[in-house]
């Protein structure tokens, strides 16, 4: 009876899969039976590539049952879908994570499922957060500057020194109250605005950073393999879920940058320098193509003045106002952005005036918060963590931000900083 099963199966994606370097395996028809796994997939699970081809999928992995469903829904809709189960094997936090695309078959119809399968320990399900900060519409890729490099890199080798020093201890019999007392402790020693946003983001920006990698990987494997290898031979469905895979990678990338941006600012140490913002400025503005006549109008007026601050700081601070300013604009208005610097209460403060669409009285209280997004409907697109940047970065440096804003009248962003 086995023999017969197996002998009908035949996979088209067998080459891609084989390639892939992630275990990954097929199934096919409603009953979902093997008909091909990839060599990180019999090493993930132990067995050979025999022992596992022609079996229900539900019997080759423990708690395979409980995606039954979910592959009956892929395998119906075409839709790709997510999975994470705890394993209860291990003595410490562990989970396995699923990842299920649509397979076709040479009709170009929906014949079975791809399973990407990723172990990952000190997974934290949040996926609820997750989803909802993934469905934001319209992710918008953002250029990173020479500075944002720098501050990504320090916090790689942050999280590698992190890993170093779990696997260290993973052996002491008091690490989980070992731990627990140490960021209690590092907690302590923050301020309150530092303890405020770690509650909100520490649980959510690791998940994000360590937990998804994975998926993300993923599809962006299978974007280029079938770019590579089968762009020609996609109908319009095809290249529309080849689209769908793209869009959202980037879309989870940016979600990452921007988060890893977000937690850099907040545990950085924030050295105070004397910084020329009028240098600063015209630097940042040159560095945006985008951002150029005759597409773009901004006006710098006078010689903006030197302040006390971090460089990096302000170049992401000063990047994302610019970018809402030219960004916000009602359709077929060229955008216009005005510059200037004044004294206000013995400091400086920098505005950003634009023409765009403004912002409702009943926004305003929502427009510094985290995932706020007052133009939710895909026409300008963005992350929703771009201002709460601004407004963190503005405060570490000792200074504030704010705005005026009418619908229909334009917005002026600002900040201000002491004088340097």
């Amino acid at each position: 009876m086995r023999t017969n099963v197996t002998s009908g199966l035949r996979s088209r994606a067998a080459p891609i899969i084989e390639r892939a370097p992630l275990p990954l395996v097929e199934v096919q028809g409603s009953a979902h039976f093997v008909s091909y796994v990839n060599s990180a997939f019999c090493t993930l699970i132990g067995k050979s590539r025999n022992e596992l081809i022609g079996k229900p999928f539900a019997e080759i992995v423990h708690g395979g049952d409980e995606c039954v469903p979910i592959l009956d829904r892929v395998y119906q809709t075409g839709e790709a879908a997510t999975h994470a189960r705890p394993d209860e094997s291990e003595s410490n936090a562990a989970y396995w994570l699923y990842a299920m695309w649509p397979a076709l078959d040479a009709n170009e119809r929906p014949a079975g499922v791809i399973i990407q399968m990723t172990k990952a320990a000190g997974f934290r399900q949040n996926m609820a957060a997750i989803n909802e900060a993934l469905l934001i519409s319209g992710l918008r890729q953002h250029e990173l500057t020479d500075a944002a490099e720098k501050l990504n890199a320090k916090l790689n080798a942050e999280i590698a020194e992190h890993k170093k020093t779990e696997k260290e201890l993973h052996q002491a019999k008091d690490l989980v109250h070992d731990q627990a007392q140490h960021l209690e402790r590092l907690v302590e020693d923050r301020t309150a605005a530092l303890r405020e946003t770690v509650g909100e983001l520490e649980a959510f920006s690791y998940s994000i950073a360590h937990d998804l990698r994975a998926p993300l990987r993923a599809m962006n494997n299978f974007a280029r393999l079938l770019q590579d290898s089968h762009a020609t031979q996609l109908d319009d469905v095809g290249r529309d879920y080849l689209h769908r895979i793209s869009t959202a990678a980037a879309r989870l990338d940016l979600l990452i940058e921007e988060v890893l941006n977000y937690t850099q600012i907040i545990r950085a140490a924030v050295p105070l320098n004397r910084v020329d913002l009028h240098e600063l400025v015209q630097d940042i503005i040159e560095s945006y193509p985008d951002w150029q006549p005759p597409a773009v109008h901004i006006q710098v007026e006078g010689t903006l003045p030197t302040v006390l601050g971090h460089a990096g700081f302000l170049t992401q601070c000063i990047s994302n106002l610019l970018s809402n300013a030219v960004k916000f604009i009602p359709p077929g208005t060229k955008p216009q952005v005005r510059i200037w610097a004044e004294p206000v209460d013995g400091r400086v403060r920098l505005n950003f005036q634009d023409n765009g669409i403004g912002i409702a009285p009943q926004n305003h209280p929502r427009v510094f918060r985290m995932f706020e997004r007052i133009n939710p409907d895909g026409r300008y697109r963005g992350t929703g963590i771009g201002l709460t940047i601004v407004r963190k970065a503005v405060e570490r440096m000792g200074g504030r931000a704010g705005f005026e804003s009418e619908p229909g009248k334009g917005s002026n962003f600002w900040i201000e900083l002491k004088k340097g």
